[in-house]
């Protein structure tokens, strides 16, 4: 099959460079030439303009804000494409997207990777989402996930976007918790760092988080995701009660860490 991967950034080169090492032709698509230009340099073809490829399948891995700009543009120039979203969206975007522009053969499949090490952890990542209710999409994502051996979820769109919001802002939950426990530790004079590797010996007990104690959860996506699923509770009239702590005690940690240095 041929893929399109619109946004070469690092979940779109990692799409791209799984793909084709499953043996799937890619050609990446990107508004910067500089990016492109380095993906040509490692043998990959691409495009400045991905209206005009035709592709079996067209992987959108934009920031989310862009999503739905170019799935117009895809809506316009493709007769009935086959596209999938990794892009992390809000809860019930993907299906209202579908309805907007009329693109029934639609899929969110979020990404799972860190933005440093995108291309080691799509070859050794834990579980495949793939949300979708167009049943010819699915059965052309099995073919290309049918080398795969971890767990692959089938579900629809919905599901997989919360799914992508609640494992970041679970993530980012335990880095708020480990810090209140540094504070207790620190009235006591206990060591926080001990505490926390102790208890994790539990085999219950993620150790993420463990080695940032005393640092505030940063970077690009945890701060986002975490405000865009408060925003989605209060939009459907919930309080998010436990969430608007877990920022609340990132937002302290983060005033502290500034006010030392």
């Amino acid at each position: 099959m041929k893929h399109l991967i619109i946004g070469a950034g690092a979940v779109g080169t990692a799409t791209g460079v799984w793909l084709r090492a499953n043996c799937q032709e890619v050609i990446f698509c990107d508004i910067k030439p500089e990016i492109l230009k380095n993906l040509q340099i490692k043998g990959f073809s691409v495009t400045l303009d991905f209206k005009k490829v035709k592709a079996d399948i067209y992987w959108i891995c934009t920031a989310e804000w862009n999503t739905e700009k170019v799935l117009c543009d895809l809506s316009k120039s493709c007769k009935d494409p086959t596209v999938v979203i990794r892009s992390t969206m809000p809860p019930g975007s993907t299906i209202a997207l579908s309805k907007k522009y009329g693109v029934k053969h639609l899929a969110h499949i979020p990404e799972f990777l860190r933005q440093k090490t995108a291309i080691a952890d799509i070859f050794d990542k834990d579980r495949v989402i793939i949300g979708t209710s167009d049943e010819k999409t699915k059965l052309k994502l099995k073919k290309v996930f049918n080398s795969v051996t971890v767990p692959i979820i089938y579900t629809d769109s919905t599901t997989s976007e919360l799914i992508k919001y609640a494992a970041n802002c679970w993530l980012a939950m335990q880095i708020s918790y480990w810090n209140e426990i540094k504070k207790l530790s620190d009235k006591f004079k206990s060591n926080p760092q001990m505490v926390a590797n102790a208890a994790c010996l539990d085999r219950r007990i993620s150790k993420y988080g463990t080695a940032m104690i005393g640092e505030p959860y940063a970077g690009f996506c945890f701060p986002k995701d975490m405000d865009a699923l408060i925003k989605s509770f209060e939009d459907n009239g919930l309080d998010p009660i436990l969430l608007k702590a877990v920022k609340k005690v990132n937002k302290l940690i983060k005033k502290e860490k500034m006010g030392k240095e």
